[in-house]
């Protein structure tokens, strides 16, 4: 019984928490809701309420709002609380026979000693207040005073409790009490000074997948439902006893003593939940998870060797800092030309050194001059592409860190408005560097070998097989080991800077499994289903294998058979990528795009839309392949001494292009409005958009690109070469990797839950993101990226590597700027 089953377990633990006298009973009058009720929210009744009208006709669930009937599941720690401040003993002695049954369950004797003393306590609380009750004498005041206050911190174990929160209409799943409350509680409870310290707890709960709710929301849209509406998708839901994993039913805040386990706190709920589910008849509840926080997580820290080996990594990095700017600044600095002359400054140990000095890469970082030989305009499309790229993970990190009070409906209205498909869309900015990324790279080799001096030809060629080995070479010690030292600080560092209510690692499962296929650039492909370390960086697998297969294969064609060859081979690519991702969407009934409707389910086939499609290469490779295409037009195009990159176009040929693209690039963007609005798509339209929607978006950056390169970019090429997203540019690798980590960072260290706003409110959210992100990127870059890439030229000796005895450099030169483009 789908989301009826998920409310009749809420109204279960929502009459567990309401605080009940005794001798009053709610008469239920026969009438679900009242006008006043339904009138709160027009357009979440409408959808929230078909819930109810689809279920609450059951009597079981009916029994729901009849508290009477469940007065014996009414919370136990609310009635003890009024048990003790009224000085009901009969009522403690209870809790404390409770307690006792602990015992009979595979929970630690530590944890059930805490559990009793908090059980006496309060006996002797309501002990107080009884005899205080009796006392006719005005000096047994103070003493009672004295008495109720050492005992007094009862009150806030029970105050720090998950309680009712409002939304719950909403879908508020998200009852998570008080973090800070709980772990203020330090109290002595014995002679020996043995403490009592609270410790916080969130439990997790989860329904069967056979309660997938997402069957029912989508068709809520379509007006008021009944009962017979939805029994074909029930039947259309398996009940193979799995649980439905994509959110809980129910995060619950309990505050326990650190005493207790993990495991001490799930028995103890899972024997309260199975007791109310065999009462009802029912089996709602499929698994509970708890996960309580470390005391201190500077201790759990210092227990974490991989963790204290990156501590200690950061701590030598900031001492070379330190030590190479301030040599860079006192003594290099100081005698420039007699650095220059020395043979000792050229001495393996003081290039180390100087790798790290912040003056010499900060000063490389900022420097924003352009070049008439250069792509000037590419800065401009990767910062900007990755603003795109950071809003759209706003949003999606926001939701799938489960800390939102107002999902479900967010969820409902977000896809109908117009404006969120710039939102929805952003897995097309990752597009944007993949054609960055195939441009700069094929556009140095089609450079020094269209372009060579005739007398000095290059050493390396793209017919010469020593290119392609250094080539990959020089790549992958370019990328990996900054790549490597996020993963680090990732699963160790970042994993105790912060706490609450929500925390947990970034990766859940510290990369212990997966980490490996990353460092191989395998990771689109190997133990998907194992573990996904660092899932964003799927991009750089799909990249690292567009050029070990794409980019000799392209180059070798075009310079060898000429254009009309290469343009063939690279439109029968594009053809085949788009029709294989036709196959696999159709057969597998997956969306044309992976984006968000109206109809919720379709978050359930994204799910496996992710291993299918959307990280395959031979799915994504198109902008790949159109960024090569450019670059050898910019090349053939262009004259031989290329002292600019200028070309003469017809102004009829220019406006037609614009036009083009900009039609391309808005189907690209807004071209599913309508199926993300209603869910509903027809399959004409449906395949067109599958098969043309990625090549469009290509295409239209292509031209954009092409146009300002060339001199027929007009204003549009004057905002994209901006000097200001010059030194941006040169960040964005690093703020590809980090970025994801600082949001969820931010998300996970709320105390209270987050609430979607307006966009405007969203939209500020996402400007500080890319603020921090830069930020942090900024002083990353400079601490090992910069050295990094200095170390691999030194290590690799890339002078001789890279240059012929003329000094003329080769097709590898290039790729010290076109690290940059990997994101």
């Amino acid at each position: 019984m789908g989301w009826g089953r998920w409310h009749l377990l809420i109204g279960i633990l929502v009459s567990s928490i309401i605080i009940t006298n005794s001798k009053s009973s709610y008469k239920y009058d026969g009438s679900l809701f009242s006008s006043k009720e339904l009138d709160y929210d027009e357009g979440d009744t409408k959808a929230m309420g078909s819930v109810f009208s689809r279920y609450m006709s059951d009597s079981d669930a009916q029994l729901i709002l009849d508290l009477d009937f469940f007065r014996h599941f009414f919370n136990y720690a609310e009635a003890y609380r009024d048990g003790a401040e009224e000085g009901n003993l009969e009522m403690m002695k209870y809790a404390v026979e409770m307690v006792e049954k602990l015992k009979t369950f595979d929970i630690s004797m530590a944890c059930v000693g805490d559990m009793m003393h908090l059980a006496w306590t309060g006996v002797e609380y309501a002990t107080h207040v009884e005899e205080h009750r009796n006392c006719s004498d005005c000096k047994c005041t103070p003493l009672f005073q004295q008495k109720k206050s050492e005992r007094h911190w009862i009150f806030n174990v029970f105050d720090a409790m998950g309680k009712v929160p409002a939304g719950i209409m909403s879908g508020n799943n998200l009852w998570v009490g008080s973090w800070s409350t709980c772990r203020k509680i330090d109290v002595v409870k014995n002679a020996q000074g043995q403490k009592w310290k609270g410790k916080y707890c969130l439990a997790t709960i989860d329904a069967y997948e056979r309660d997938n709710p997402l069957v029912y929301f989508g068709n809520m849209m379509s007006g008021a439902p009944d009962r017979h509406c939805y029994e074909k998708n029930v039947q259309n839901v398996t009940d193979d006893g799995s649980c439905f994993a994509l959110f809980p039913v129910l995060k619950f805040g309990v505050c326990m003593p650190n005493t207790c386990t993990n495991h001490d706190v799930k028995k103890m709920l899972n024997f309260a939940i199975r007791a109310a589910e065999g009462a009802i008849g029912t089996q709602s509840v499929c698994n509970v998870d708890v996960e309580c926080r470390a005391d201190t997580y500077s201790d759990a820290m210092s227990q974490n060797k991989l963790a204290m080996f990156a501590l200690y990594l950061l701590i030598a990095t900031i001492v070379l800092v330190l030590f190479g700017t301030l040599y860079d600044l006192l003594i290099v600095n100081k005698n420039p030309e007699e650095a220059e002359a020395n043979p000792a400054f050229n001495h393996s140990f003081i290039r180390f050194i100087l790798a790290f000095s912040i003056y010499t890469n900060g000063s490389e970082i900022v420097q924003s001059k352009k070049n008439d030989k250069e792509i000037n305009s590419l800065h401009g499309v990767r910062f900007l592409s990755m603003c795109w790229i950071i809003l759209g993970h706003t949003y999606y990190y926001i939701g799938t860190s489960l800390t939102t009070d107002n999902l479900v409906p967010t969820l409902i209205n977000f896809p109908k408005q117009f404006h969120t498909q710039i939102i929805v869309q952003a897995p097309l900015a990752v597009d944007s560097f993949f054609f960055l990324s195939g441009m700069l790279a094929a556009f140095s080799f089609f450079k020094k070998s269209m372009k060579a001096d005739p007398d000095h030809p290059p050493k390396l060629t793209p017919f010469n097989f020593k290119t392609w080995p250094l080539y990959y070479l020089k790549r992958y010690t370019r990328i990996t080991p900054t790549y490597a030292v996020v993963m680090l600080f990732d699963v160790t560092l970042f994993s105790y800077i912060s706490n609450g209510p929500f925390w947990r690692p970034i990766e859940k499962q510290g990369c212990r499994i997966a980490w490996w296929t990353n460092f191989l650039y395998l990771n689109n492909f190997l133990l998907q289903d194992q573990e996904c370390c660092m899932g964003w960086t799927w991009y750089l697998a799909n990249d690292m294998q567009f050029h070990i297969v794409l980019m000799p294969l392209l180059t070798i064609v075009f310079l060898h058979f000429g254009l009309k060859a290469g343009l063939g081979l690279s439109g029968g690519l594009i053809g085949l990528s788009s029709l294989i991702r036709l196959v696999f969407t159709q057969v597998k009934g997956y969306p044309p795009a992976p984006l968000l409707t109206a109809k919720l389910q379709i978050v359930y086939q994204l799910n496996d839309y992710w291993n299918d499609v959307y990280v395959r290469p031979y799915i994504r490779c198109t902008p790949f392949i159109v960024g090569i295409v450019v670059a050898y037009l910019l090349n053939a195009w262009t004259s031989r001494d290329q002292r600019d990159l200028k070309i003469k176009l017809e102004r009829r040929t220019v406006i037609i292009g614009w036009c083009i693209s900009t039609v391309l690039g808005l189907y690209a963007v807004f071209g599913l409005y309508w199926f993300a609005k209603t869910g509903d798509i027809s399959k004409p339209w449906e395949i067109l958009y599958t098969v043309f929607g990625t090549p469009a978006f290509a295409a239209a950056i292509g031209w954009v690109v092409f146009a300002c390169t060339s001199g027929n970019g007009g204003p549009v090429d004057t905002i994209l070469s901006w000097r200001f997203f010059v030194p941006l540019s040169k960040i964005t690798f690093c703020a590809y990797l980090i970025h994801p980590i600082m949001l969820q960072i931010y998300n996970l260290s709320r105390p209270q839950p987050f609430h979607f706003t307006t966009f405007l409110h969203m939209i500020r959210y996402t400007v500080e993101a890319v603020i921090s992100s830069y930020l942090v990127s900024f002083f990353f870059t400079l601490a090992f990226e910069k050295p990094f890439n200095k170390l691999d030229e030194m290590i690799f000796d890339s002078r001789k590597a890279m240059y012929g005895e003329s000094g003329r450099a080769t097709e590898m030169v290039p790729l010290n700027r076109a690290r940059d483009s990997e994101n």
